[in-house]
């Protein structure tokens, strides 16, 4: 598993979480987003395509949602997210459930909650609504019922957020999900995604060695929980998103050499740690004209390439394919 060369995938569309809301630009463009892929697999293998369908409470909504990327088919990586106020677990159980009846032979894998442990930011991670640590738990489990049931192939599992931040109180979100869970909880992972962003989203670019080290650092430490948890290590790990943002302080070229050393070290992690995917977060800049939060991109919102879209496909030829890298 960990010797394998890493899958790649990347959130293609023109919008991103902020700390005051949704980031958006100007319309997606599907034919450029298919070129800007097929230009970074280059003649390996197709990109995964990571997708996010947002439950607010409506199970009928998201299921519509989740239709619409099945369509795209195996090459899809999709995200369920819970953000109902309410809190409603019993309708999050019953959406993932039927995700997998209807479309889990369809797409290739499903992630049940993003980041449920991260808790005080608005907006964008689960864990900023009510008892998304059961949503992760009881989704999983219910999942995997249906899963098994349908006969569906998609991978299951969910996605946390790696962060110094909330390093606190990891021990103790990772025991309570292991005591709601049991073992029921463990055997039923597929993967365990990994939302991480090395650098961080202000401030210079570090220096190679510290971005290595960093990296390094979150996965050991994922890991570490995830064992903590009855997670054994031969559930892979999935980098779900990572990036590094331009903006005031920010070059491109800053951008370019900061993915290189964070795949890098990934990279060089797969066999210690059985790390198997990453996935970029994002194609296409939200916003290239605002803040960093908008400038997540390695194409600008009129999809001309930044110095990152080239170093990122010299990267996949090499780590994807096991190939050394040009220069």
């Amino acid at each position: 598993m960990g010797t394998q060369p890493l899958v790649f995938g990347a959130f293609p569309f023109g919008i991103a979480g902020g700390p005051g809301g949704l980031v958006s630009g100007p319309p997606d463009d599907f034919r450029q987003i298919g070129a800007a892929l097929q230009g970074l697999a280059g003649d390996g293998p197709p990109l995964l395509v990571r997708v996010y369908v947002t439950f607010d409470g409506s199970v009928a909504a998201a299921l519509d949602q989740v239709a619409q990327f099945a369509q795209l088919g195996a090459l899809v990586d999709l995200s369920l997210s819970f953000h109902d106020r309410d809190g409603d677990v019993e309708a999050w159980c019953s959406l993932v459930q039927q995700v997998f009846q209807q479309h889990g032979s369809a797409v290739g894998s499903v992630g049940v909650t993003n980041e449920a442990n991260l808790t005080g930011i608005p907006f964008a991670p689960d864990g900023a609504y009510p008892h998304a640590l059961e949503a992760l738990v009881d989704g999983v489990l219910a999942a995997a019922e249906a899963k098994g049931g349908a006969g569906a192939s998609a991978a299951l599992g969910f996605a946390a957020a790696g962060d110094a931040e909330i390093e606190a109180g990891a021990e103790a979100f990772w025991l309570q999900a292991a005591q709601r869970g049991g073992a029921a909880f463990a055997a039923a992972l597929d993967f365990a995604g990994l939302t991480m962003y090395p650098g961080g989203f202000s401030g210079p670019a570090p220096r190679a060695a510290e971005l290595a080290q960093e990296t390094t650092g979150m996965l050991t430490s994922y890991r570490a929980h995830l064992t903590a948890a009855g997670i054994p290590a031969a559930v892979p790990i999935r980098v779900a998103e990572c990036g590094w943002p331009t903006g005031p302080g920010r070059s491109e070229a800053d951008q370019a050499g900061v993915l290189a050393a964070i795949v890098g070290a990934v990279a060089g992690l797969r066999g210690e740690l059985g790390v198997t995917h990453w996935e970029l977060f994002t194609l296409r800049d939200a916003d290239s004209s605002g803040d960093a939060f908008g400038q997540f991109g390695i194409l600008r919102d009129d999809y001309s390439p930044k110095p990152a879209y080239d170093v990122l496909r010299q990267l996949i030829a090499a780590h994807g394919r096991g190939v050394p890298p040009e220069g």
